[in-house]
């Protein structure tokens, strides 16, 4: 069975730092530093029995002028994604990278599989970060900045 528990015991032996969330007892907190950002915080957490969900937050939030411009890149950028995607919240700003993590019969997850899990979020932070960043400070429209980054990974 899925437990924080076990996740615990998962980031331990990855040597990860972590908080428990003392308001959520079935929430962990990772800060992480990636290539391209700083203080990217994870949340992890168990919803239940069979699911955990993994949410890297990007370290700003996108102001309101922006935001249709983002949505769109994002947009662009989820089509080709298989697992996990991003999500804006058009109220606040706040960009997520939402990857959910469905148990088997077995109910249980390995350690690699949780280690995947684990780093996705902030790997696709990392590659499709400069493109919003493009947006806010470049002066780039949602097309241009997917383009630049999409050519840049080729």
């Amino acid at each position: 069975m899925l437990s924080r528990e076990k996740l615990e015991a998962y980031l331990k032996k990855e040597d990860i730092e972590y908080h428990l969330d003392e308001e959520d007892p079935d929430r962990i907190l990772v800060i992480f530093q990636t290539r391209q950002l700083s203080n990217v915080s994870l949340d992890i957490t168990v919803l239940n029995s069979r699911t955990v969900l993994f949410l890297s937050r990007l370290p700003l939030n996108i102001p309101k002028e922006f935001r249709p411009a983002v949505c769109e890149y994002i947009t662009r950028v989820n089509y080709g994604v298989i697992l996990g995607g991003f999500e804006l919240n058009l109220d606040d700003g706040d960009l997520n990278y939402k990857i959910v993590g469905a148990l088997g019969r077995e109910n249980e997850i390995d350690r690699e599989a949780f280690c995947r899990l684990l780093y996705l979020g902030n790997s696709m932070l990392d590659k499709y970060a400069p493109g919003i960043l493009a947006i806010l400070y470049g002066g780039k429209d949602a097309e241009e900045a997917y383009r630049s980054i999409t050519k840049s990974n080729d």
